[in-house]
């Protein structure tokens, strides 16, 4: 039951998590408009008010998506790190203590990714949008504590690249084995990649 605190879905809510939830879990075709409302306890009128297609559905879902899942990664306490190697470690440190409530049930964009991209080119394309914006961000944390350290190889956006590589094959193998274990094991494999790089005396 939801507190006086908790504002209350909306039918477009409701189809979104929805949507999410059947299309992370067996991918875009095989998700109709009717298994979304009826998992979304809503009138198919109101899927076709908020949505012109399922399309629209899908680009609102993946958006939907990569906002919330950003919000908890950008609160993390590595924020407060003022050195820029130590707040890169703590970054993914932060990652590895999250990805449980990320992306057990997996990945919305890894999931479509390789359905989507012959088929629905402008799904596509704001997947690759989506992990653009990751990578951005990655490297922002990135690229300050590879130069503090005269790390020129590999690039922060190399690192970053990589970065999501692990998180979205972590999630489809912990999918794939009904096993959380292994996006924590992935990520630490990357932060100690990473402590290698950076937990050395600065190059001149």
């Amino acid at each position: 039951m939801e507190s006086a605190q908790t504002p209350k879905k909306t039918a477009r809510d409701k189809v979104i998590i929805a949507a999410q939830k059947l299309m992370t879990g067996q991918g875009y075709s095989a998700t109709t408009v009717d298994t979304i409302v009826r998992e979304a306890g809503v009138a198919k009128g109101s899927f076709y008010h908020a949505f012109e297609s399922k399309q629209d559905l899908a680009l609102a879902a993946l958006e939907d998506f990569a906002i919330k899942a950003w919000s908890v990664v950008s609160s993390g306490p590595y924020r407060e790190q003022t050195d820029p190697v130590k707040r890169a470690l703590a970054f993914v440190d932060y990652l590895q203590a999250s990805a449980e409530n990320l992306w057990a049930q997996g990945s919305l964009l890894g999931s479509l990714a390789v359905e989507v991209a012959d088929k629905h080119p402008e799904l596509r394309q704001r997947i690759s949008d989506l992990f653009s914006r990751y990578e951005d961000k990655f490297v922002r944390l990135f690229a300050p504590a590879l130069e503090a350290r005269g790390v020129q190889q590999p690039a922060a956006r190399e690192l970053a690249v990589h970065l999501l590589a692990v998180i979205e094959g972590s999630a489809i193998t912990a999918r794939s084995h009904g096993d959380s274990h292994y996006l924590r094991s992935g990520l630490g494999h990357f932060g100690r990649y990473l402590r290698l790089l950076l937990e050395q005396p600065k190059r001149y």
